[in-house]
């Protein structure tokens, strides 16, 4: 019979695996919309932007169901907890999932510098544009003397 306790438990070690993949597929989206900034791309950067939603959403929701978790086993939402986890593992899955862990957390913060940089190009894409559509009007009147 499976505990409340190892469904928890094995719900957040599958929920890394999953994870991984969706910041991979993150990371590629996000790299490409720093090209799409730089392209000037409107209807592309767009459609990525439309790409990277429901991933986003995802990651949301496996985060909080991972939470979720830790808190029904009456743990910490920080690294204590989840080292807790991992030293309730086996030995070789735990190592095993130690990894992924470390992976997870080196794709989430890949994803995160991309990201502050794709929103100072936002910032500029917008500033640019907006100077194109309305162009700043000079003050300085001729004046004949």
């Amino acid at each position: 019979m499976v505990t409340a306790a190892s469904q928890h438990i094995q719900h957040f070690v599958r929920s890394i695996s999953s994870d991984i993949k969706l910041y991979q597929q993150l990371l590629i989206l996000i790299q490409q919309q720093k090209a799409l900034y730089l392209k000037f791309d409107g209807v592309a950067l767009n459609d990525n932007i439309q790409q990277q939603t429901p991933i986003l959403n995802q990651l949301s929701r496996s985060a909080s169901e991972r939470s979720h978790a830790m808190r029904a086993l009456g743990l910490t939402c920080n690294d204590s907890g989840v080292n807790k986890i991992f030293n309730a593992l086996p030995g070789h899955i735990g190592t095993q999932v130690r990894k992924q862990w470390t992976m997870l957390e080196t794709l989430v913060t890949q994803c995160q510098q991309y990201n502050q940089s794709n929103g100072q190009s936002s910032a500029a894409f917008h500033e640019l544009i907006s100077q194109i559509k309305q162009p700043v009007q000079h003050t300085y009147e001729e004046h004949s003397f």
